[in-house]
């Protein structure tokens, strides 16, 4: 099976405006919102390339003439943006495929336990600064505690549980993702499909459960009646700023207007967004019926 890497998909948090009940208070005066550099930039040993996505903030309160297909935030192309491993420094260009800055990792290569640098600098006097440091541990083994198979309408679909136990020693975090991997004749390629969990979180830290196992069931995965279809598992340990500015968006809840205001993370000096490290695994399981 070819290597696969599962990109994760930057969720931006937008503030919604809630209507008085009753008087409507016309004449307020709005603190002005410069716009700011928005970064986001995951590193791995696993991931062949490093990659920094570079936006611009809106003001705050601004109004945008963004389409629904469009980006949220607008893309800085032409910053400079640089790396460092704590002895040299390399800049990345920019991709216009991606629409992000990107370069070969075998450039730097990204190790374990090592802190690295970001620095960028964008037209308008914009400069921003952030580090972290890759995370030592080993993703832990998955073991497949039950596969259930069910039938809804003629179609048949499984639900797997599995587990792993916590690395030794305190202060882990991370980041699990299951989904199912299958081939497609028509398209002739490979497809990889999110499945969620019905049981477990997806980012969460050993705190207060130091040794213990953690425990999983994903959502039903649709198997139909082809052979080849896949359970994978990315299964991650991930630095603390991983964790945090994770857990943060996964808090925020966009479409309650009456929940308690939920602050997104970040470790970018002199702007918003994070630069963190992960070190992961993917792991690959037969969903063939027994």
């Amino acid at each position: 099976m070819k290597k696969k890497i599962i990109r994760l998909i930057l969720l931006f948090a937008a503030v919604l405006p809630i209507s008085a009940c009753e008087d409507m208070i016309s004449e307020v005066d709005v603190p002005e919102s410069d716009p700011k550099i928005v970064v986001f930039s995951v590193i791995s040993p696993q991931y062949e390339f490093i990659t920094v996505k570079v936006y611009k903030s809106r003001a705050l309160y601004s109004p945008t003439t963004q389409q629904p297909w469009e980006e949220s935030f607008p893309v800085i192309p032409d910053a400079t943006v640089r790396i460092s491993n704590g002895t040299d420094w390399l800049q990345l260009p920019f991709n216009a495929d991606t629409r992000s800055y990107r370069i070969a990792s075998e450039n730097m290569p990204v190790l374990a336990a090592q802190t690295y640098y970001l620095d960028i600098k964008a037209p308008g006097g914009y400069s921003t600064e952030a580090s972290c440091t890759v995370p030592a541990g080993i993703p832990p083994d998955i073991e497949i505690t039950a596969t259930d198979y069910v039938e809804n309408y003629g179609e048949r679909s499984a639900m797997v549980s599995f587990r792993f136990k916590d690395i030794p020693g305190n202060g882990h975090f991370y980041r699990v993702i299951s989904g199912s991997y299958y081939s497609d004749e028509y398209y002739g390629d490979e497809f990889f499909s999110e499945s969620g969990l019905s049981r477990g979180e997806s980012v969460f830290s050993d705190k207060n459960r130091e040794g213990a196992y953690f425990t999983f069931r994903t959502s039903e995965i649709y198997t139909g009646n082809k052979p080849d279809v896949k359970l994978l598992v990315w299964s991650s340990v991930t630095d603390e700023s991983y964790y945090n500015y994770h857990r943060s968006v996964l808090s925020f809840q966009g479409d309650n207007p009456f929940s308690e205001p939920s602050p997104v993370f970040t470790n970018i000096k002199g702007g918003l967004g994070i630069f963190a490290a992960v070190s992961g695994r993917l792991q690959v399981f037969s969903l063939s019926q027994q």
